[in-house]
């Protein structure tokens, strides 16, 4: 279950992005923010859930 939160929280992050990518005048710090803040929360729980784990 937390891998697929992990790849679900960075494709909200990535989904978030896209739209920002392009000029676009609306497009606010706070919106930047949450889509960042998304994408490195999703990459971090994948890293941590993919990395090698000593067991």
């Amino acid at each position: 279950m937390a891998k697929l939160s992990a790849w679900l929280m960075t494709l909200i992050g990535v989904l978030w992005l896209l739209p920002l990518l392009s000029i676009d005048i609306g497009a606010t710090l706070s919106s930047w923010l949450i889509g960042l803040s998304f994408l490195v929360m999703g990459i971090g729980k994948l890293m941590r859930n993919y990395g090698s784990k000593k067991r």
